[in-house]
């Protein structure tokens, strides 16, 4: 097997990335291949890989990485680059791409505030319903609050700092 092609056959390697996968599948909906792809490619060294490697390292049939690769660059946390010489295409992880998904996906979670608002006029004043919906829509209103905050606190605070 050439040096190149990192293989995940290390247990604790493999794990990481079932575990990795598995909470992308939980939290995200991604698919576990998805998620097995994004974890690889965050760890591979080089950080560049082909559909063939990611299949070899991921045991993984090309058409299944091919479609969940398609999936992580619509989101916008894989890119695919080419090289003159290569007829196959690199693929790598874009992490300073990550922030921006979180925001994007935080940003959905709080646009529930404006619908619970909608459903608290509707409901107003029909006890239990309005209660209940008040209670979430109180949560999504705090939450929609201090996400401004949290992201001046990323941009002042947070970047990382290369650390090897």
């Amino acid at each position: 097997m050439p040096d190149y092609v990192q293989r995940t056959d290390r247990p604790a390697m493999s794990e990481w990335i079932e575990q990795m996968a598995a909470h992308f599948e939980a939290s995200e909906g991604m698919p576990l291949i998805a998620g097995r792809v994004l974890a690889f490619l965050l760890v591979c060294d080089p950080p560049e890989r082909t559909a063939a490697e990611l299949s070899l390292a991921l045991a993984a049939s090309t058409g299944s990485i091919s479609t969940n690769v398609r999936l992580l660059m619509r989101l916008g946390v894989v890119s695919k680059t080419t090289r003159q010489g290569r007829e196959a295409a690199l693929y790598r992880v874009e992490e300073d791409r990550w922030p921006e998904l979180v925001r994007h996906r935080m940003q959905r979670v709080t646009g529930l505030e404006e619908l619970t608002a909608a459903g608290l006029r509707m409901f107003s004043g029909q006890g239990e319903r309005a209660r209940r919906l008040r209670t979430v829509h109180e949560f999504y209103q705090w939450l929609a609050g201090e996400m401004p905050d949290l992201w001046r606190r990323w941009e002042r605070e947070g970047k990382p700092k290369l650390r090897f």
